[in-house]
């Protein structure tokens, strides 16, 4: 074929070509490998009919540059070309190709890709038997997308996939508010407009309240004083304006059960209030917030998908926002006792007197807020007032838009036993050592070290050279490698009160990362705490992990350049997780044991730290990730990589006990959003909808 490449800034177009002739209707096979840097290659068909017309079709390209797509030319076409649109020019290994095929050949290809597309994501795409039979092509173009390297959709093409709301739902949500447990459910929204008293953008929430499926919600406008703002002749009447007093009152004799809160401008998706009086139905359930995204010029973008609840980064981020609901009890109950300065402290009172059991999140944008948005900003006063409430006599301190909380240690300090395994690798132990020894603040701790059959004698003789300090005791292990077993056997010889689990190619950068862990660590309902992993090139390798993306059990974000906040900010924020790398945790002794430690029996080698932290968690204990606590991590350069036979299947087996024992949450992480991205948890778009209709 002939490639003619016109470039065009980061707009790329190759002039497609046959080998043998010139282009013809029919069905055609494109296929090329590019190799590009920067962001994700967009890649279109463009063809170009005798009558001028012109057709613009997607071709996906996977993460690795390789384009391998079925395409129909339309009648009359003269040229056809392919556009790469990229953040950096792209280059071609394998040139375009363009090669003619039979309708049957065709259909061979369709249906390969349909079928080898598991029923669970066809079932998810909407890819039914219908489709297969009398749109075969549409089926094959869905299913394209989901495979493991292709790209993240964008977020339009995000919103017609995920949200595809048809007249068949709008039954089913019809016939569901009618049941008696719904009925029950009564919403008021509350427009915030004390600080932001915009009419048209009042009017524009008002006008989202009233375009709700099946069910009907009263509004009241909060101001400052009783001056209502100017509203539409067509409006006028639809809200009540009140102060803080007049809501209080409100609340008192309410014929409503729940309260939306909002801001001006906040628009709700028309099925929002009914998904959440779904939630709102459930006894238990206090509180209700769902992801968001912003409005520009009526076109939506920037979406923010949350995780479930989680204390510490309330605290620290606000990152609930502006828009939620809650109980009218509980509202009343909030302002009674605290008043209300904001969205900020409104979401840490209630949820505390909520509980966390109490607290739902919907992973769904149900709301949109105005762009430019009026942010929620965590509050330092706002935040000491509350910890001091709950009892907490904690430092509050602002970094950045973000608040770092300091918490106290008790008088004495609890002894801390430094568990390191190792097998000689004396350049990373001596390094590992020597940054404890040298750079820790915290005063009272032993360094257990584990000898597992060490044979280098540089390394025999370091052991004799470290056990003359007080400090450190050398623990001789002579049995097969086993790090569950190898920990829990040094747990047992310890004889502090808190558990640091500790790798042997690790290196302290802060020298309080004792204080910052433990501090943590010892807050009621902790149990354990994991610290921020540096690459010794100063990558982050671990900002906590999550279940799920990856298949099995991975580090959050995947690898981030050490000045990468993160999605949300979360790499560089203290939050409740899953679980936290074993490489370097605190945990109470207490605990440790009478959970029985690590497992030795299924998870000899890898995911034991992942079990025991879900089994901390299935105790009804909080796992802490802190970015205040900060080590390089070389991984797992003792052990080695699985590149045998028989450490392959070793890891197939733990990685298959994983799937078995915590399938549950591997399905839905509750602190990675379901919307997004599961191949790998670099927080991208997902490709296949994960979260049904709850009707």
């Amino acid at each position: 074929m002939t490639v003619s490449p016109l470039k065009n800034e980061h707009i790329q177009c190759f002039e497609l070509t046959p080998a043998r002739g010139k282009l013809s209707p029919g069905w055609v096979l494109i296929t090329a490998l590019l190799e590009h840097q920067g962001s994700a290659l967009q890649g279109t068909l463009v063809t170009e009919t005798r009558a001028g017309e012109r057709r613009f079709s997607p071709l996906p390209i996977t993460l690795k540059g390789r384009l391998h797509e079925l395409a129909r030319l339309p009648a009359g076409v003269c040229s056809a070309w392919v556009e790469l649109t990229s953040s950096l020019p792209v280059q071609c290994r394998v040139p375009f190709q363009v090669r003619p095929i039979s309708t049957l050949a065709s259909r061979y290809v369709i249906y390969r890709r349909i079928v080898h597309t598991p029923v669970s994501q066809r079932r998810a795409l909407g890819i039914t038997m219908g489709m297969q039979l009398f749109r075969p092509y549409r089926a094959y173009r869905l299913a394209a997308n989901t495979r493991y390297y292709m790209a993240s959709p964008t977020y339009a093409e995000w919103i017609a996939l995920f949200e595809r709301f048809t007249p068949a739902d709008l039954s089913r949500l019809q016939r569901a508010v009618k049941s008696p447990k719904l009925r029950e459910v009564v919403f008021e929204a509350v427009i915030d407009a004390r600080e932001h008293a915009d009419a048209n953008a009042i009017a524009s929430s008002l006008r989202s309240l009233e375009r709700q499926h099946a069910l009907s919600c009263r509004a009241c406008i909060l101001v400052d004083d009783n001056t209502a703002p100017a509203l539409p002749p067509s409006l006028q009447g639809l809200a009540t304006v009140v102060n803080l007093a007049g809501l209080e009152a409100r609340l008192a004799a309410a014929g409503h059960s729940w309260v939306f809160m909002m801001q001006p401008g906040t628009e709700l998706a028309p099925w929002a209030l009914a998904w959440m009086a779904v939630e709102a139905a459930k006894d238990e359930t206090q509180l209700i917030y769902s992801d968001h995204d912003h409005l520009l010029a009526s076109r939506r973008q920037d979406p923010v998908f949350k995780p479930d609840w989680s204390e510490e980064l309330a605290h620290a981020s606000g990152y609930v926002g502006t828009a939620f609901a809650l109980r009218s009890e509980l509202l009343l109950k909030v302002l009674r006792q605290s008043g209300f300065a904001g969205a900020y402290q409104l979401v840490l009172d209630a949820a505390a007197l909520a509980g966390a059991g109490g607290v739902c999140h919907i992973p769904a944008v149900l709301c949109h807020l105005a762009r430019p948005p009026q942010p929620v900003r965590p509050q330092r006063q706002a935040l000491e007032r509350h910890l001091a409430q709950q009892g907490v006599t904690a430092g509050v301190e602002a970094v950045g838009d973000y608040l770092r909380v300091r918490y106290p240690l008790p008088a004495p300090l609890p002894r801390v036993s430094i568990v390191v395994p190792t097998r000689d690798a004396l350049n990373y132990l001596q390094t590992c050592v020597e940054s404890v020894l040298e750079k820790t603040t915290w005063p009272h701790y032993e360094l257990l070290i584990v000898d597992n059959q060490s044979s280098d004698p540089a390394t025999l003789a370091y052991f004799e050279q470290i056990a003359q300090d007080e400090r450190i005791r050398v623990l001789p292990y002579d049995q097969p490698f086993n790090f569950s077993a190898i920990n829990n056997f040094a747990v047992q010889q310890a004889r502090g009160e808190v558990i640091c689990l500790l790798n042997n190619d690790t290196e302290v950068i802060t020298p309080n990362w004792l204080e910052e862990m433990v501090s943590r660590l010892l807050q009621p309902g902790v149990g354990v705490v994991g610290a921020r992993l540096y690459f010794s090139d100063g990558r982050v390798q671990h900002a906590g992990d999550v279940l799920g993306p990856g298949g099995c059990a991975s580090h959050l974000h995947g690898v981030l350049e050490g000045d990468n906040p993160g999605y949300m900010h979360r790499a560089v924020l203290a939050q409740d997780l899953s679980a936290v790398t074993a490489a370097c945790f605190v945990t109470r002794r207490e605990l440790f044991e009478q959970l029985g430690g690590l497992d030795t029996d299924h998870l000899s080698v890898a995911f034991n730290d992942v079990d025991y932290c879900l089994r901390v968690r299935e105790a009804g204990w909080r796992v802490i990730y802190t970015p205040y606590a900060e080590l390089y991590h070389h991984e797992s350069v003792s052990r080695g990589k699985d590149d045998s036979p028989e450490k392959q299947a070793r890891a197939r087996r733990e990685a298959d006990y994983m799937r078995t024992r915590w399938g549950h949450v591997i399905e839905r992480d509750p602190f990675y959003n379901p919307n997004l991205n599961y191949s790998q948890p670099d927080f991208k778009l997902g490709k296949i909808p994960r979260v049904g209709w709850p009707w």
